[in-house]
């Protein structure tokens, strides 16, 4: 839930949680199952959309690869992990199927949740990049006034209540609105407590024309934060006791998470118009990293804070989509037209920072606190991306599709850092993508495709020799196939081949942050979904991936083939069963597997294998005439002990085990 990055371009984190107008569409045969059309569903496949009672993460997965709803999310992938890479660092992003530059965490006041689009899923999504599509579903209301009420315990025992409200005001004009208050516990006790509310207003002033607006914002405050462990050599720090906070209390984070725009989407005969114009939003008022330094085997450590004020990331983004149909016989050819952009500013570094003596790793010794501290001058950065694309689909009834794109874009990033001259950074480059699927196998659909991308890579981070500097746009590139078979009718099955490949940043054994090669991650990943019992749904995945990273620095011996924390294989099972014979009842397993990573760019060592088990049930109930859930999650059965590296080669241990209660009523 929390994803620590400290890089000098923005000093952003996932601070706190996380993360259509219906239109018609040719109708499919019986061997044919259209491909994802963003603008033809009004939300990703799956996702609940107003009763929270009613939400379930695993019945409602139409595969394996990353979905999201309310606050429990499940898959291979999640929108900063994609085959090995980050589709939010792609800029791959959308706001039901409109372009969306990510920076603040959405509130589920408004989000109703997300789905990875990847693979064949993702074919009918105009203008893809490399490494997927994340798209967010904003919440709907029904025909009828819907309040959610949700209260209980998160992770280790930590409070929550939440109120949210559908109301359908009018025949043409609905209201979601939300709110609610958390507290949020980090594995090592650190917590922190945070308010979100938000909301969603639909109008349908016409036949075929929605206008949508939203708002949602998370203010969080005294974030306390787990420290991350730097060792002195080729091996893991000692295991230590979990659940005990040994930073520094004093050292606190405290901002906010902000998003808001809207879309207009029209759909007139063979006219299919979106606009969307989104602002986002991510503040650190406040900031502190903890570290332990040259971390010994025996865990005694050099303990050090870095100190930070007013760290702002602010982006505006949107996307003009112009689409016409043109149907001649069993063949609709559609002609697309976008206008994409992103400002992007980012106000960040003049960090203090402070060695506050020696320690030992797991063990709490708090340090005097600071009197006053002096904070430099701060470094500003802006991107300026403006992107024109074209695209041509053919849908051939019964046989199968094309689709190809064209973009132009034209990127330029500025950074002002005190006391240096001005550097910029620019890259016009021409991308592309084309992909192809045949549908004419009765229950069977074979894919391939393949994208260029250009993906901002930001600045080298804060703790490296070269700290700051601004380092060039990256360009991506992507090729896969696969298929997808739907064996019956409640059993589909979803395989494919893929080869990404990019530039590869690390820090050097100097501790110079810059391009050591190239990476590339090949592999296959599966997804099947199965309902084989009444009251059984199944959802199983595997990604077997090879991350390798070449280039001189590999052949010369100072890198290691595996790029820093790939993991190669994963493995993830989820299973939820309801008793035909008492409905009121359902439990859930999940299990997730993942292998070994490497914890150094010489790979002279790597974190093992691990899996993790968890373990659910749901009992349903009425309050009078009101519906009610009350859910009860065991997450580590087992409590497995792992570490995860960090950028930069730190260390932070994985979550013990924990328990999750929460009662839910739909008023």
């Amino acid at each position: 839930m929390i994803a620590f990055a400290l890089t000098s371009a923005a000093l952003v984190t996932a601070s706190v949680p996380p993360t259509d107008v219906d239109q018609p569409a040719p109708p499919p045969t019986e061997t044919q199952e259209p491909a994802a059309d963003p603008q033809q569903s009004p939300a990703p496949q799956g996702i609940a959309l107003v009763n929270r009672s009613q939400e379930n993460v695993i019945t409602q997965a139409s595969d394996a690869f990353g979905i999201s709803v309310g606050d429990e999310s499940i898959g291979l992938y999640d929108g900063g992990d994609v085959r090995g890479f980050s589709a939010f660092a792609a800029q791959n992003v959308r706001i039901e199927g409109l372009y969306f530059d990510a920076q603040g965490a959405f509130s589920d006041a408004a989000r109703a949740g997300s789905s990875i689009q990847v693979g064949v899923s993702a074919l009918g999504y105009p203008f893809p990049a490399p490494t997927g599509i994340v798209d967010f579903a904003l919440r709907r209301v029904g025909d009828t006034p819907v309040v959610s009420v949700r209260t209980g315990f998160g992770d280790f025992f930590a409070p929550f209540a939440t109120v949210d409200a559908a109301l359908p005001l009018a025949s043409n004009f609905d209201l979601n609105i939300g709110a609610g208050v958390e507290e949020f516990v980090y594995p090592d006790a650190a917590d922190f407590w945070f308010v979100r509310y938000g909301g969603v207003a639909r109008w349908r002033p016409a036949d075929g024309v929605e206008l949508t607006g939203f708002f949602s914002r998370y203010d969080y405050f005294d974030e306390e934060q787990i420290p991350v462990i730097f060792t002195a050599g080729a091996f893991l720090p000692k295991r230590i006791a979990r659940n005990r906070f040994y930073g520094q209390d004093w050292a606190d984070w405290a901002g906010h998470s902000q998003n808001f725009g809207g879309m207009a989407k029209v759909n007139r005969g063979p006219w299919r118009i979106g606009l969307g114009l989104f602002s986002s939003r991510f503040t650190t008022d406040i900031f502190a990293a903890n570290f332990f330094d040259d971390t010994q085997p025996d865990g005694s450590a050099v303990r050090q804070v870095l100190l930070g004020q007013d760290q702002v990331t602010q982006s505006y983004s949107g996307e003009l989509l112009v689409e016409r149909d043109f149907t001649e016989g069993p063949r609709r050819h559609r002609l697309t037209a976008s206008s994409r952009f992103r400002r992007v500013t980012n106000e960040f570094g003049g960090f203090a920072f402070l060695d506050v003596g020696p320690g030992t790793i797991g063990v709490a010794d708090p340090a005097p606190e600071p009197g006053a501290v002096t904070f430099g001058a701060l470094t500003r950065d802006e991107v300026r991306q403006d992107t024109g694309a074209l695209g041509y689909r053919l849908q051939w009834q019964n046989l199968g599709e094309i689709n190809l794109g064209v973009q132009k874009t034209r990127y330029r990033k500025d950074v002002r850092e005190p006391g240096l001259t001005p550097a910029a950074n620019s890259d016009s480059p021409i991308l592309w993508n084309a992909s192809a699927a045949i549908t004419a196998i009765d229950g069977i659909v074979i894919y391939a495709a393949t994208t260029r991308g250009l993906e901002e890579s930001g600045t080298a981070p804060s703790f490296a020799a070269n700290a700051n500097l601004i380092l060039p746009a990256l360009r991506t590139r992507q090729v896969e196939a696969g298929l997808r078979w739907t064996l019956a009718k409640d059993v589909k099955l979803i395989a494919g081949l893929f080869d990404v490949r990019r530039p590869y940043f690390e820090l050097d054994r100097d501790n110079v942050f810059r391009v050591l090669g190239d990476v590339k991650h090949q592999g296959a990943e599966i997804s099947l979904t199965a309902r084989p019992l009444p009251g059984l749904n199944l959802v199983a995945g595997a990604v077997l991936m090879r991350p390798r990273v070449t280039g001189e620095a590999v052949e010369q011996g100072r890198l290691g083939e595996r790029p820093l924390g790939r993991v190669g294989t994963t493995l993830d099972l989820r299973i939820d069963y309801q008793p035909p014979a008492f409905d009121a009842l359902s439990v859930d397993f999940g299990i997730n597997y993942t292998g070994d990573r490497a914890a150094r760019i010489d790979n002279t060592l790597f974190i093992p294998e691990r899996a993790t088990i968890d373990l659910g049930t749901r009992y349903r109930f009425k309050l009078g005439r009101t519906p009610a859930v009350l859910r009860a999650q065991i997450a580590n059965l087992t409590n497995t002990f792992g570490w995860d590296v960090t950028g930069g080669g730190g260390f932070r241990y994985i979550a013990s085990r924990r328990f999750n209660l929460s009662l839910s009523a739909d008023f």
